[in-house]
Protein backbone atom coordinates (compact mmCIF):
# COMPACT_ATOMS: atom_id res chain seq x y z
CA UNK A 1 0.00 0.00 0.00
CA UNK A 2 1.21 3.40 -1.01
CA UNK A 3 0.97 6.46 0.13
CA UNK A 4 -0.26 7.69 -3.66
CA UNK A 5 -2.47 4.39 -3.41
CA UNK A 6 -3.62 5.38 -0.17
CA UNK A 7 -4.80 9.33 -1.13
CA UNK A 8 -6.67 7.68 -4.01
CA UNK A 9 -8.17 4.84 -2.08
CA UNK A 10 -9.30 7.47 0.42
CA UNK A 11 -10.34 10.09 -2.35
CA UNK A 12 -12.96 7.37 -4.01
CA UNK A 13 -14.67 6.24 -0.63
CA UNK A 14 -15.30 10.18 0.20
CA UNK A 15 -17.48 9.95 -2.31
CA UNK A 16 -19.76 7.67 -0.52
CA UNK A 17 -23.28 9.01 1.02
CA UNK A 18 -23.48 10.35 4.45
CA UNK A 19 -26.59 11.31 6.57
CA UNK A 20 -26.49 15.62 5.98
CA UNK A 21 -23.32 14.84 4.51
CA UNK A 22 -21.29 15.28 7.37
CA UNK A 23 -18.64 12.51 6.32
CA UNK A 24 -17.31 11.35 9.33
CA UNK A 25 -14.99 8.60 8.20
CA UNK A 26 -11.54 9.14 8.73
CA UNK A 27 -8.48 6.90 7.36
CA UNK A 28 -5.21 5.90 8.52
CA UNK A 29 -2.53 4.21 7.02
CA UNK A 30 -0.10 1.92 9.06
CA UNK A 31 1.89 -0.13 7.16
CA UNK A 32 -0.05 -2.22 5.13
CA UNK A 33 -2.76 -2.31 7.26
CA UNK A 34 -5.68 1.02 6.97
CA UNK A 35 -7.94 1.59 9.96
CA UNK A 36 -11.57 3.33 9.90
CA UNK A 37 -12.30 5.60 12.60
CA UNK A 38 -15.83 7.57 13.09
CA UNK A 39 -15.13 11.41 14.03
CA UNK A 40 -17.24 11.93 16.81
CA UNK A 41 -17.16 15.69 16.63
CA UNK A 42 -19.77 15.21 13.59
CA UNK A 43 -21.99 13.25 15.57
CA UNK A 44 -25.52 14.57 14.68
CA UNK A 45 -26.97 14.66 18.16
CA UNK A 46 -30.84 15.45 17.77
CA UNK A 47 -30.75 13.63 14.57
CA UNK A 48 -28.80 10.66 15.39
CA UNK A 49 -28.72 10.16 18.76
CA UNK A 50 -27.61 6.70 18.71
CA UNK A 51 -24.69 6.97 16.05
CA UNK A 52 -26.95 4.23 13.71
CA UNK A 53 -26.95 6.88 10.68
CA UNK A 54 -23.13 7.55 11.55
CA UNK A 55 -22.58 3.99 11.34
CA UNK A 56 -24.84 3.52 8.03
CA UNK A 57 -22.40 6.43 6.86
CA UNK A 58 -19.34 4.77 7.68
CA UNK A 59 -20.07 1.47 5.89
CA UNK A 60 -20.98 3.26 3.11
CA UNK A 61 -17.71 4.67 3.10
CA UNK A 62 -16.02 1.25 3.65
CA UNK A 63 -18.02 0.38 0.56
CA UNK A 64 -16.69 2.63 -1.83
CA UNK A 65 -13.42 2.05 -1.00
CA UNK A 66 -13.85 -1.57 -1.45
CA UNK A 67 -15.14 -1.03 -4.88
CA UNK A 68 -12.29 1.61 -5.70
CA UNK A 69 -9.75 -1.26 -4.33
CA UNK A 70 -11.20 -3.87 -6.54
CA UNK A 71 -10.15 -1.53 -9.42
CA UNK A 72 -6.83 -2.41 -8.62
CA UNK A 73 -7.22 -5.74 -8.29
CA UNK A 74 -6.90 -5.76 -4.34
CA UNK A 75 -9.65 -7.55 -1.98
CA UNK A 76 -10.28 -6.13 1.41
CA UNK A 77 -10.39 -8.26 4.55
CA UNK A 78 -11.58 -6.22 7.60
CA UNK A 79 -12.38 -6.61 11.34
CA UNK A 80 -15.04 -4.11 13.50
CA UNK A 81 -14.01 -2.96 16.69
CA UNK A 82 -16.28 -3.22 19.57
CA UNK A 83 -13.75 -0.83 21.87
CA UNK A 84 -15.52 2.30 21.36
CA UNK A 85 -12.15 4.21 22.21
CA UNK A 86 -11.65 7.95 23.87
CA UNK A 87 -11.29 11.17 21.87
CA UNK A 88 -12.86 12.40 19.08
CA UNK A 89 -11.51 9.18 16.97
CA UNK A 90 -13.82 5.76 17.11
CA UNK A 91 -12.28 2.76 15.80
CA UNK A 92 -14.49 1.71 13.37
CA UNK A 93 -12.60 -0.99 11.38
CA UNK A 94 -8.87 -2.48 10.73
CA UNK A 95 -8.57 -3.37 6.63
CA UNK A 96 -5.96 -5.53 5.16
CA UNK A 97 -5.61 -5.68 1.66
CA UNK A 98 -4.82 -8.66 -0.78
CA UNK A 99 -4.73 -9.26 -4.76
CA UNK A 100 -6.99 -11.03 -6.89
CA UNK A 101 -10.73 -8.47 -6.75
CA UNK A 102 -13.09 -8.30 -9.58
CA UNK A 103 -13.82 -5.36 -11.04
CA UNK A 104 -16.98 -3.98 -9.46
CA UNK A 105 -19.19 -2.64 -12.60
CA UNK A 106 -20.76 -0.31 -10.33
CA UNK A 107 -18.04 1.51 -9.37
CA UNK A 108 -18.56 3.41 -13.25
CA UNK A 109 -21.77 4.92 -11.60
CA UNK A 110 -20.10 6.81 -8.17
CA UNK A 111 -18.72 9.89 -9.71
CA UNK A 112 -22.23 10.64 -11.21
CA UNK A 113 -24.27 9.56 -8.33
CA UNK A 114 -25.38 13.22 -6.45
CA UNK A 115 -28.57 13.55 -4.53
CA UNK A 116 -31.35 14.76 -6.63
CA UNK A 117 -33.57 17.34 -4.24
CA UNK A 118 -34.88 19.18 -7.20
CA UNK A 119 -38.35 18.10 -9.50
CA UNK A 120 -37.81 15.13 -11.23
CA UNK A 121 -39.47 15.90 -14.91
CA UNK A 122 -42.96 13.90 -15.47
CA UNK A 123 -42.84 10.50 -15.04
CA UNK A 124 -43.75 8.26 -17.95
CA UNK A 125 -44.99 4.82 -18.43
CA UNK A 126 -41.81 3.71 -19.59
CA UNK A 127 -40.01 5.40 -16.52
CA UNK A 128 -42.15 2.94 -14.14
CA UNK A 129 -41.83 0.14 -16.04
CA UNK A 130 -38.07 1.04 -15.71
CA UNK A 131 -38.17 1.60 -11.89
CA UNK A 132 -39.87 -1.94 -11.25
CA UNK A 133 -36.72 -3.74 -12.18
CA UNK A 134 -34.92 -2.13 -9.17
CA UNK A 135 -37.15 -4.81 -6.91
CA UNK A 136 -34.76 -7.45 -5.62
CA UNK A 137 -33.14 -8.55 -2.70
CA UNK A 138 -33.12 -5.36 -0.60
CA UNK A 139 -35.50 -3.04 -2.75
CA UNK A 140 -39.29 -2.60 -3.69
CA UNK A 141 -40.39 0.03 -6.21
CA UNK A 142 -43.62 1.10 -6.05
CA UNK A 143 -44.72 2.70 -9.07
CA UNK A 144 -47.93 3.04 -8.58
CA UNK A 145 -49.00 6.87 -8.85
CA UNK A 146 -51.80 6.57 -6.33
CA UNK A 147 -49.73 4.73 -3.58
CA UNK A 148 -46.85 6.80 -4.37
CA UNK A 149 -48.99 10.10 -3.35
CA UNK A 150 -49.81 8.18 -0.36
CA UNK A 151 -46.64 7.40 0.45
CA UNK A 152 -45.54 10.87 -0.01
CA UNK A 153 -48.69 12.38 2.50
CA UNK A 154 -46.48 9.78 4.66
CA UNK A 155 -43.45 10.83 4.19
CA UNK A 156 -44.68 14.56 5.17
CA UNK A 157 -46.27 13.02 8.24
CA UNK A 158 -43.11 11.72 9.22
CA UNK A 159 -40.80 14.36 8.68
CA UNK A 160 -42.94 16.89 10.38
CA UNK A 161 -42.66 14.48 13.48
CA UNK A 162 -38.94 15.61 13.24
CA UNK A 163 -39.16 19.29 12.13
CA UNK A 164 -41.60 20.29 14.64
CA UNK A 165 -38.57 19.90 17.50
CA UNK A 166 -36.25 22.84 18.26
CA UNK A 167 -33.20 20.67 18.62
CA UNK A 168 -33.54 18.81 15.25
CA UNK A 169 -34.44 22.13 13.56
CA UNK A 170 -31.18 23.80 14.86
CA UNK A 171 -29.12 21.14 13.89
CA UNK A 172 -30.31 20.68 10.69
CA UNK A 173 -29.76 24.73 9.91
CA UNK A 174 -26.75 24.51 11.20
CA UNK A 175 -25.74 21.97 8.64
CA UNK A 176 -27.49 23.61 5.48
CA UNK A 177 -25.43 26.05 3.46
CA UNK A 178 -27.66 28.78 2.26
CA UNK A 179 -25.62 31.11 1.43
CA UNK A 180 -22.86 30.77 -1.36
CA UNK A 181 -20.25 33.04 1.64
CA UNK A 182 -20.26 30.26 3.84
CA UNK A 183 -17.15 29.22 5.04
CA UNK A 184 -18.32 24.99 4.83
CA UNK A 185 -20.14 25.55 1.40
CA UNK A 186 -17.87 23.51 -0.67
CA UNK A 187 -16.81 21.38 2.35
CA UNK A 188 -19.70 19.22 4.15
CA UNK A 189 -23.59 19.57 4.68
CA UNK A 190 -26.26 20.85 2.58
CA UNK A 191 -25.58 23.70 0.45
CA UNK A 192 -28.40 25.67 -1.11
CA UNK A 193 -27.65 24.47 -4.87
CA UNK A 194 -27.40 20.66 -3.72
CA UNK A 195 -30.82 21.11 -2.11
CA UNK A 196 -31.87 22.71 -5.34
CA UNK A 197 -33.04 26.32 -3.40
CA UNK A 198 -33.10 29.58 -5.30
CA UNK A 199 -32.86 32.78 -3.92
CA UNK A 200 -36.58 32.96 -2.01
CA UNK A 201 -36.50 29.31 -1.07
CA UNK A 202 -32.97 30.02 0.72
CA UNK A 203 -34.54 33.37 2.27
CA UNK A 204 -37.65 31.09 3.45
CA UNK A 205 -35.84 28.48 4.77
CA UNK A 206 -33.98 30.25 7.41
CA UNK A 207 -37.20 32.00 8.52
CA UNK A 208 -39.15 28.57 8.28
CA UNK A 209 -36.75 26.38 10.16
CA UNK A 210 -35.55 29.28 12.72
CA UNK A 211 -37.41 31.59 14.65
CA UNK A 212 -40.60 31.98 12.22
CA UNK A 213 -41.22 28.28 12.90
CA UNK A 214 -43.53 29.04 16.40
CA UNK A 215 -45.59 32.10 14.71
CA UNK A 216 -46.22 29.85 11.43
CA UNK A 217 -47.07 26.70 13.27
CA UNK A 218 -49.43 28.70 15.39
CA UNK A 219 -51.15 30.01 12.55
CA UNK A 220 -50.91 26.35 10.61
CA UNK A 221 -48.53 27.17 7.99
CA UNK A 222 -45.58 25.49 9.19
CA UNK A 223 -46.40 22.37 8.09
CA UNK A 224 -47.67 23.15 4.53
CA UNK A 225 -44.87 25.54 3.53
CA UNK A 226 -42.45 22.74 4.60
CA UNK A 227 -44.06 20.28 2.00
CA UNK A 228 -42.95 17.98 0.16
CA UNK A 229 -45.91 16.45 -1.27
CA UNK A 230 -46.02 17.31 -4.74
CA UNK A 231 -41.83 16.56 -5.30
CA UNK A 232 -42.50 13.28 -3.96
CA UNK A 233 -45.59 12.42 -5.56
CA UNK A 234 -44.46 13.41 -8.73
CA UNK A 235 -41.78 10.89 -8.63
CA UNK A 236 -41.29 8.01 -11.12
CA UNK A 237 -40.96 5.37 -8.21
CA UNK A 238 -40.81 5.09 -4.07
CA UNK A 239 -37.73 2.71 -3.45
CA UNK A 240 -38.23 1.03 -0.11
CA UNK A 241 -34.79 -0.28 0.84
CA UNK A 242 -34.82 -2.62 3.29
CA UNK A 243 -32.49 -5.34 5.15
CA UNK A 244 -32.56 -8.22 8.15
CA UNK A 245 -33.91 -7.30 11.15
CA UNK A 246 -30.96 -6.79 13.85
CA UNK A 247 -28.68 -5.97 11.11
CA UNK A 248 -25.27 -4.20 12.03
CA UNK A 249 -26.27 -0.73 10.77
CA UNK A 250 -22.63 -0.75 9.60
CA UNK A 251 -23.60 -3.79 6.91
CA UNK A 252 -26.95 -2.15 6.16
CA UNK A 253 -24.69 1.42 5.07
CA UNK A 254 -22.76 -0.85 2.69
CA UNK A 255 -25.91 -2.37 0.93
CA UNK A 256 -27.29 1.15 1.02
CA UNK A 257 -24.92 3.00 -1.38
CA UNK A 258 -25.23 0.09 -3.69
CA UNK A 259 -28.65 0.53 -4.04
CA UNK A 260 -28.35 4.20 -4.44
CA UNK A 261 -25.76 3.04 -7.32
CA UNK A 262 -28.02 0.73 -8.46
CA UNK A 263 -30.69 3.69 -9.28
CA UNK A 264 -28.39 5.39 -10.43
CA UNK A 265 -27.32 2.44 -13.04
CA UNK A 266 -30.81 2.49 -14.46
CA UNK A 267 -31.01 6.36 -15.33
CA UNK A 268 -32.42 8.10 -12.57
CA UNK A 269 -31.77 10.40 -9.98
CA UNK A 270 -32.87 10.01 -6.39
CA UNK A 271 -33.38 11.86 -2.93
CA UNK A 272 -33.37 9.76 0.30
CA UNK A 273 -36.87 9.71 2.34
CA UNK A 274 -34.93 9.00 5.86
CA UNK A 275 -38.15 9.56 7.61
CA UNK A 276 -39.99 6.74 6.19
CA UNK A 277 -37.96 4.61 8.11
CA UNK A 278 -37.18 6.98 11.25
CA UNK A 279 -40.62 7.33 12.19
CA UNK A 280 -41.28 4.08 13.75
CA UNK A 281 -45.73 4.63 13.06
CA UNK A 282 -44.84 5.65 9.48
CA UNK A 283 -42.45 2.79 9.06
CA UNK A 284 -44.78 0.04 10.33
CA UNK A 285 -47.56 1.80 8.01
CA UNK A 286 -45.01 1.65 4.75
CA UNK A 287 -43.93 -1.88 6.02
CA UNK A 288 -47.84 -3.51 5.88
CA UNK A 289 -48.40 -1.03 2.68
CA UNK A 290 -45.68 -2.75 0.70
CA UNK A 291 -45.82 -6.14 2.27
CA UNK A 292 -42.58 -6.31 3.75
CA UNK A 293 -41.41 -9.89 3.90
CA UNK A 294 -40.89 -11.44 7.33
CA UNK A 295 -37.97 -10.68 9.55
CA UNK A 296 -36.90 -7.25 7.34
CA UNK A 297 -37.15 -4.12 8.33
CA UNK A 298 -37.32 -0.60 6.33
CA UNK A 299 -33.77 1.24 6.60
CA UNK A 300 -34.62 4.41 3.96
CA UNK A 301 -36.40 5.00 1.05
CA UNK A 302 -35.51 6.86 -2.29
CA UNK A 303 -38.15 9.13 -4.51
CA UNK A 304 -36.24 8.11 -8.02
CA UNK A 305 -37.12 9.88 -11.22
CA UNK A 306 -35.40 11.29 -14.71
CA UNK A 307 -33.60 14.50 -13.80
CA UNK A 308 -34.37 17.47 -15.70
CA UNK A 309 -31.32 18.11 -18.32
CA UNK A 310 -28.86 20.65 -15.94
CA UNK A 311 -25.34 21.09 -15.61
CA UNK A 312 -23.93 18.51 -12.27
CA UNK A 313 -23.13 20.64 -9.18
CA UNK A 314 -19.32 20.47 -7.31
CA UNK A 315 -19.91 18.18 -4.40
CA UNK A 316 -18.84 19.33 -1.42
CA UNK A 317 -16.27 17.18 0.58
CA UNK A 318 -13.80 17.64 2.59
CA UNK A 319 -10.17 17.94 1.75
CA UNK A 320 -7.99 14.59 1.38
CA UNK A 321 -5.66 15.82 4.21
CA UNK A 322 -9.00 16.60 6.56
CA UNK A 323 -9.82 12.87 5.78
CA UNK A 324 -6.29 11.08 6.94
CA UNK A 325 -5.53 11.14 10.01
Amino acid sequence: MTPDLFRHLVAQAGLAPSVHNVQPARWRLEGETVWLFEDRQVRLSAADPTGHDATMSLGAAFEGMAMAAAQEDLRISFDTMDDEGTGDLRPVARLTFTPGATEDPLVQHVGARQSWRGTFTTATAEDRQTAEVLTDADCIAVTGPHTIRVIAKLLDMASFTFTVRDDFRAELLSWMRLRRGHPDWGRDGLNADAMRLGIFDRIGARVVLGRGFRPLLRCGLAEKLLSEEEKTAGAAAIVVFHRPEGEDPFDSGRAFYRAWLRIEAAGFGAAVLAALADDPTSAETLAAMVELPKGRRIVSAFRIGRRPQHAPFPAARRSLDELMV
